[in-house]
């Protein structure tokens, strides 16, 4: 594959995203399984951290896939899954930056 192709450039990145948005989707149906509540309360806890993941992982692939040159691996992965469940810090810190602070 050549220097131009996206999928060459975004494939590990890309890959990593999506498995650590899923990971992530799972440890959200973990913990909203264990709250307290009926169906309806469990549900929308779940979908609320579904939104948030889903949310997050576009998030973080949109601010750090440029800056991602190591290859594929499962630490790479675990960093995603953070950054995916703290990316408004990530936000926070993007926005200082371009302010000049």
């Amino acid at each position: 594959m050549g220097e131009d192709d996206p999928l060459a450039r975004y494939g590990p990145p890309l890959a990593g995203v999506i498995i650590a948005a899923v990971l992530s989707i799972l440890a959200a149906a973990l913990v909203a399984g264990q709250v307290d509540g009926d169906y309806q309360q469990r549900a929308l806890v779940y979908a609320g951290f579904v939104l948030w993941v889903i949310l997050g992982a576009a998030v973080v692939f949109m601010l750090a896939h440029q800056g991602e040159a190591g290859r594929f691996s499962i630490a790479r992965v675990l960093l995603w899954a953070a950054s995916i469940w703290f990316w408004p810090l990530f936000v926070l810190l993007r926005r200082r930056r371009s302010d000049g602070g």
